[in-house]
């Protein structure tokens, strides 16, 4: 019996100690995400876009962003991908350069910090495909991992 006890410690520390050095191990290999939610309106009217981007990583993504805009009075929805790696020029404050494949959208859209949570955020935005700016003052701005 003793001996059962024995192995049933030993087995139990190995598992322990597994657990308690794999989060940390994997931690390093965490992600800084950044999601603009929102809708909002501006001279082409109103406008809706869902945006992730992968802000900071050690993975072939790092730097890239995917997602939608949206333009309902002109018609006009597309998928939306980097023009150039998401930018963190200060503390909470990210810029996504964004365009559909077709040229049909072209935007910029930053949000002004600090970042709170829920539907409070807001992002300006500004595009040259179509051609205009705006802002949402409702967006929700997520930004999780190292960053």
């Amino acid at each position: 019996m003793l001996r059962r006890w024995s192995l049933l410690l030993a087995a139990s520390a190995l598992v322990t100690g597994v657990l308690a050095t794999g989060p940390a191990a994997s931690a390093a290999n965490n992600s800084e995400q950044v999601v603009f939610s929102g809708t909002g309106s501006g001279t082409f009217g109103t406008v809706q876009f869902w945006i992730w981007c992968e802000a900071d990583s050690n993975n072939p993504y790092q730097g890239e962003c995917n997602g939608a805009m949206s333009f309902p009075a002109l018609g006009l929805t597309g998928h939306v991908e980097d023009v150039v790696p998401i930018a963190e020029p200060e503390e909470h404050m990210y810029v996504m350069d964004v365009a559909s494949s077709d040229g049909s959208i072209a935007c910029t859209l930053t949000n002004e910090p600090p970042i709170v949570q829920g539907p409070h955020n807001t992002v300006d935005i500004s595009c040259t495909s179509p051609l205009g700016s705006g802002q949402s003052t409702s967006a929700v701005v997520h930004a999780t991992g190292p960053g």
